[in-house]
This record gives C-alpha cells, sequence and structure tokens, in this order.
C-alpha cells in the first residue's frame, strides 16, 4: 500500500497560508467575470453591430446571487454540534439551495451560448457568459472555502 496524500501535504499549512489572501482573490476573480462579460458585450456592439440582448445579463446576475446565498453559511455551520440538528439541517438546505440556483445559471449560460450558435451569432458573447458564471461561482467558492471564523481577524463578515 501506498502512502495517501494526506501524509505528503501538509494541507493545514497550504490553508493557513492561503486563508489572508482568498478573499481579496476572490474579489478579483469576481471582477474579471464581469468584466469578460461586458468586454464581449461592448465589442459585439461595437463591431458585430448587434444590439444589446438583456438576455444575456440574467445568467451573470443568478450565478451572483447564488454566491450571496452561499456565502450566508459558514464552514461552521454544516457541522453537526453547531448549534442544533434544525439550524444545521437549515444551514444545509440554504447551502444545497445555492448549489441549485448555481446550477441553474450555468445551464442559462449554456442555453445561451447554444442559442447563439444555432442563430449564427457572435459566439464570444455566449461563450463569455459560460466563463463569467463559471469564474463568479469559482469565486463564491474560494470565499466560501477560506473564510475565516467569527473568532478571527482575517476574511470578512457578515451583511
Amino acid at each position: 500500500m501506498g502512502c495517501l496524500p494526506e501524509c505528503l501535504i501538509d494541507w493545514d499549512a497550504i490553508y493557513s497560508s492561503v486563508q489572508p489572501h482568498a478573499t481579496f482573490s476572490a474579489g478579483v476573480l469576481f471582477g474579471v467575470a464581469w468584466w469578460i462579460w461586458a468586454d464581449a458585450q461592448l465589442y459585439s456592439m461595437s463591431v458585430g453591430h448587434s444590439s444589446f440582448s438583456p438576455l444575456a445579463l440574467i445568467p451573470g446576475l443568478v450565478a451572483t446571487a447564488a454566491v450571496v446565498l452561499m456565502n450566508f453559511v459558514s464552514r461552521e455551520e454544516l457541522q453537526d454540534d453547531y448549534l442544533d440538528d434544525a439550524a444545521t439541517m437549515r444551514a444545509k438546505l440554504l447551502l444545497l439551495l445555492s448549489y441549485l440556483v448555481s446550477l441553474g445559471a450555468l445551464a442559462g449560460a449554456v442555453v445561451l451560448l447554444v442559442q447563439a450558435h444555432q442563430g449564427g451569432k457572435d459566439m464570444w458573447v455566449g461563450a463569455s457568459g459560460v466563463l463569467q458564471c463559471c469564474l463568479v461561482l469559482a469565486s463564491g467558492l474560494l470565499c466560501w472555502f477560506f473564510h475565516a471564523g467569527g473568532n478571527s481577524s482575517l476574511g470578512y463578515g457578515y451583511l
């Protein structure tokens, strides 16, 4: 039997070294995601002479709402000994809801990409929507996973 990766890599050291920079990195990812989408929309309007479709805005807004929902739940709330079973179950259901909303946003972006391909439109607009959703959701997961606890000065506070 070989050695498992847990004994080769010090995950706690990696976590503690990445945690102070995770919120900033998540914000940069979020900003890049919306910049890519806006760049594709403006390029399509200026070079391709197409009109702006508000429908293209929906997957990004839904993905952003999923990130907000996801970050309402802390990892401490998912543990069985948090407060009681009902509070833990509510936290798990809210996290599941945020994952379902994020999958819906990604599916909507893919549908817009397929429609752009079938309609002979600029594919960069549809691809930027898919890339935007992926980057927004990656930023939310990064922020959620490396969120510091309530007793730490690192991380962010709830609204």
